[in-house]
């Protein structure tokens, strides 16, 4: 559909069926709703709009998503097996967001994640959370009870602990579970029940074949299918048969087998933790899913370190070359001597050398260690280790932006927020190497711009600066948006703006980004911090009059509409603004805090109180 108003663009609409307005299908259809108006990620598809028809039947205005099925594209494309684990783990990002939010998807399948476009830009979007579940009871004003002879979602992907309906709640890690099939799927183009066909069966034979069957690993999958299957999917994987089954035996048998375990106890913890386990197996470290054996470990350290190994045989060779050398020209001194001390001090650069890469490899264990701990649950004792972090031993890394990702958030949570500061501090430092894009593209950059400036302003200043000379060129609106957001949440001098130029430029017109209400408010600040107060004041009012507004957006509009009107001498609409956007963060800002449960979009409620306390500030007894 082709929606014109407030933007045009083309949409895809969501409608409950005639005759199917059901109690239980209304109730369905406003939890999907719910949901997704809780995510904020560029692999989940968005909801603009919602409201009912005429006759009374709900619906709901989301992204239109263009694309196959995930497993389609893959093997259309013939993605190899490292560019389909590049893929799942963005499949993975999306569903740790949910997680973040507090639901649970429990219909994870390949026809639910759509993909499309050239291979180098493929991206997965997941469009359906029909059968979402909340962690916390209170977040979803409606539920919906399941009969015993009810199943809700595919069997194929459903966790033993959804399809059995017992005492057991279901929880994040039946998600994990079907992230494991389909993992299993992409992998090897064939499911852990390959071979039987579940639409046939009745629900209590379909119960006790995915809670007795035995479950074949990968690689005995692709020993057991027929020849031309088997060519078949090494074929879309730009592989050969046995390549193929050499690249899955081992490692990737045990990462999808740990993920799919009947004993959810057993499964990783959190999906972050299967995150890190494929990011280890993609840079040749230790997965926790294998057994970590010295011959095993042995062998990965030479496959991360095959430069090193290569040069240290080229180094014993040239030392024994230059022995019989000296040897042979024993009556030429001088040249003798000559070829010696070139020697010496090659082996001297090498053990230079070495020490150099020694000091890596033990900051890269501490990392993969504090991965280990977060994974078990022990965040205290991961918090612990991560103290002894000098910065300067933090290389740049997925695995190292992830680990300090989750320990920020964590102390952030739990109110640590000088803790928070240094993990945040690492994590921008550990991002070097990412797309500065997919850095700006993810919200934990507001979270530490947030913490960090609600900590110490001097942190945020010098974190600033390092945001503006290598970020200053977003990729996209969105991420315009998010730069100059984080960059003028304080006040800001004119070198800053002109850098900061670009950035505007990408972010165009606010009413045309995706989120109107929050691009009105960077666009805003950007006008009060440049002087331009009448300018301000319009952006303001332009997101104060979006409908699908945030509270805390619409709490920091206000108070930014307070400062520009202060500036223009008008202090009674001043003081009314900002005494309305106070109000608002009373309200909505306090809520109470849930043990193992994060607000959403917590870090703008802290801008929120960052800007009100400047306004404060600057106006003074009028304010009060």
């Amino acid at each position: 559909a082709e929606q014109a108003k407030p933007i045009n663009r083309k949409v895809a609409i969501k409608i409950v069926r005639l005759g199917m307005n059901t109690e239980s299908v209304i109730a369905r259809f406003d939890i999907e709703c719910q949901a997704l108006a809780l995510m904020d990620h560029p692999n989940i598809a968005k909801v603009f709009e919602t409201g009912t028809t005429r006759s009374g039947r709900p619906f709901f205005v989301m992204e239109h998503v263009e694309g196959e099925k995930i497993t389609t594209v893959c093997d259309g494309a013939r993605l190899t097996l490292r560019e389909r684990l590049g893929v799942f783990i963005r499949v993975c990002d999306a569903i740790q967001h949910a997680h973040q939010k507090g639901v649970v998807h429990r219909d994870i399948k390949p026809s639910n994640i759509l993909m499309a476009g050239p291979v180098e830009a493929l991206a997965p979007k997941i469009i359906d959370f029909g059968i979402a579940k909340a962690m916390n009871p209170d977040a979803f004003p409606t539920s919906v009870e399941t009969a015993h002879d009810q199943l809700f979602g595919t069997p194929a992907y459903m966790s033993p602990e959804q399809i059995d309906l017992t005492e057991l709640d279901v929880d994040t890690r039946s998600d994990i579970y079907s992230l494991g099939v389909l993992l299993y799927e992409l992998l090897t183009s064939c499911t852990p029940f390959e071979g039987k066909d579940f639409s046939s069966y009745g629900i209590s034979r379909i119960r006790n074949m995915v809670l007795t069957l035995k479950i074949r690993t990968l690689s005995q999958v692709l020993a057991d299918i027929t020849p031309d299957r088997r060519a078949e999917a090494a074929s879309a994987r730009r592989s050969t048969p046995l390549q193929l089954g050499k690249e899955i035996k081992g490692d990737l048998d045990r990462i999808v087998m740990k993920a799919i375990d009947r004993d959810r106890s057993r499964r990783y913890s959190t999906v972050n933790s299967l995150i890190l386990d494929i990011q280890r197996y993609l840079s040749n470290q230790a997965v926790m899913a294998t057994p970590p054996s010295p011959f095993y470990l042995f062998r990965k350290f030479v496959r991360r370190n095959r430069i090193t190994f290569v040069a240290g045989n080229l180094l014993v060779t040239s030392l024994v070359a230059g022995l019989v050398t000296s040897t042979v020209l024993y009556k030429r001194q001088k040249v003798a001597l000559a070829t010696q001390t070139r020697l010496w001090k090659e082996a001297q650069d090498a053990r230079s050398e070495e020490v150099r890469l020694r000091l890596q490899a033990d900051a890269r264990g501490n990392i993969a260690r504090v991965a280990i701990l977060l994974d078990q649950g022990r965040i205290d004792d991961a918090e612990a280790l991560r103290k002894n972090f000098p910065l300067s031993s933090v290389e740049p890394s997925l695995e190292a932006a992830t680990v300090f990702r989750s320990l920020g958030d964590w102390n952030a949570n739990m109110g640590r927020r000088e803790e928070a500061v240094q993990c945040y501090k690492r994590l921008m430092q550990a991002n070097r190497l990412d797309d500065p894009s997919k850095v700006l593209g993810r919200t934990d950059v507001i979270a530490a711009a947030a913490v960090i400036l609600d900590y110490s302003r001097e942190d945020y200043l010098a974190f600033r600066a390092d945001l503006a000379e290598n970020y200053s060129n977003p990729g996209g609106n969105i991420q315009a948006e998010r730069l100059l957001k984080v960059c003028l949440i304080a006040p800001a001098g004119g070198d800053l703006l002109e850098r900061l130029a670009p950035a505007v430029r990408m972010m165009g017109d606010p009413k045309s980004s995706p989120y109107p209400a929050w691009a009105s408010l960077a666009q805003a600040l950007y006008e009060y911090r440049g002087g331009d107060h009448d300018g301000a004041i319009e952006s303001c009012r332009t997101a104060l009059t979006d409908p699908q507004i945030a509270a805390p957006c619409k709490a920091s509009a206000g108070i930014v509409t307070a400062m520009a009107l202060f500036k223009k001498g008008l202090v009674r609409e001043a003081a009314a603004s900002l005494a309305e956007a106070k109000a608002i963060i009373a309200k909505s800002g306090g809520q109470k805090y849930i043990k193992g449960y994060m607000q959403p979009i917590w870090y703008d409620w802290i801008i929120a109180n960052i800007l009100a306390r400047e306004a404060e500030s600057g106006m003074g007894q009028v304010s009060r």
